[in-house]
């Protein structure tokens, strides 16, 4: 065990409903961080509150705030330390844990903490963020379509952690399969590129989009997180072609596909339309909307991984 002069301080915020973690184990990595780090423990009570908790551990000037939980934690979390001089590291304690993969940290939170302790007192490293209006996402935002999947895995959380990742690709089907409100044209796309009718949008800031059994979930094949945003937009759904969708994602790529729009590496894109629609960020719901901006927003966060 590392002798106590060499704990670096940092302060925990941890999600205490986060993924499907027991008890026992969330109560063990943070054992095993007060090891190592002089540690201030903070436990997130609602939905946002991750976002206070970490701008105010800024600015007290704490120089490492690490989040333990899942990927709607770590967008809290990082949204607080966005454009600050704190660092944010993540201990992954989530069902897919997308932001920290494409960061290239370990999913067993345990040999996280031992990547982490030999890092901390080295360089931070600087990554962009993509922005929606005023909030920041680490790997996607969406509009419409998975928004409202993303609602529905939101609302039924016993069934998230028993079910884990299969939870939101069962409700992205019923969401779909119940509506026909998705299958045409509602949203318009507008960027560089020009101006499209779209079924629904996902904006990527990082790859890749989520993972089904271990497995990566590709539709923004050219994403780099050193790099603009993509944007992967249906022109139309079919529930019959759902399972072709499915399998192109999983095995080649979907992006050649007539009912795609996809282009990458932009510095901003609009998507508008007459009724609000959904949104979500890294999987957090957000309030509909009839306007949807996005940005890419470089450097302005620092990371330890």
């Amino acid at each position: 065990m590392p002798r106590p002069s060499r704990r670096p301080p940092a302060v925990l915020i941890v999600n205490p409903n986060a993924g499907r973690l027991s008890e026992g184990t969330r109560e063990g990595v943070i054992a095993a961080l007060r090891a190592r780090f002089r540690l201030e423990v903070l436990s997130t009570a609602e939905r946002d509150s991750g976002i206070e908790l970490a701008a105010e551990a800024a600015d007290a000037g704490h120089e490492l705030v690490i989040a333990f939980g899942g990927d709607g934690h770590v967008n809290e979390v990082a949204n607080g330390l966005a454009g600050t001089e704190s660092s944010l590291a993540i201990v992954p304690g989530g069902t897919m844990n997308v932001f920290a993969r494409a960061l290239g940290i370990d999913m067993d939170p345990f040999r996280a903490i031992e990547r982490l302790h030999e890092i901390a007192g080295g360089p931070s490293r600087k990554v962009p963020l993509g922005q929606m209006g005023d909030r920041y996402f680490t790997f996607s935002a969406g509009c419409g379509f998975d928004a409202e999947a993303a609602e529905r895995v939101e609302r039924y959380v016993p069934a998230k952690r028993r079910m884990g990742q299969a939870w939101f690709y069962w409700s992205a089907f019923r969401v779909l399969a119940g509506t026909y409100r998705h299958r045409s044209p509602s949203m318009v796309l507008r960027g560089p590129f020009g101006r499209e009718p779209v079924a629904m949008g996902i904006a990527c800031n990082a790859g890749p989009y989520a993972y089904l059994g271990g497995r990566p979930v590709v539709l923004a094949p050219r994403v780099s997180l050193d790099g603009g945003l993509d944007i992967f937009a249906l022109r139309s759904m079919r529930v019959e072609a759902l399972p072709l969708y499915a399998w192109r994602v999983l095995a080649t790529d979907l992006t050649d596909h007539p009912d795609v729009l996809y282009e990458s590496d932009l510095e901003w894109f609009e998507l508008t339309a007459r009724s609000p629609f959904s949104r979500h960020v890294d999987g957090e719901p957000l309030p509909p909307s009839r306007v949807a901006s996005f940005r890419s927003v470089p450097d302005i966060l620092k990371v330890k991984a």
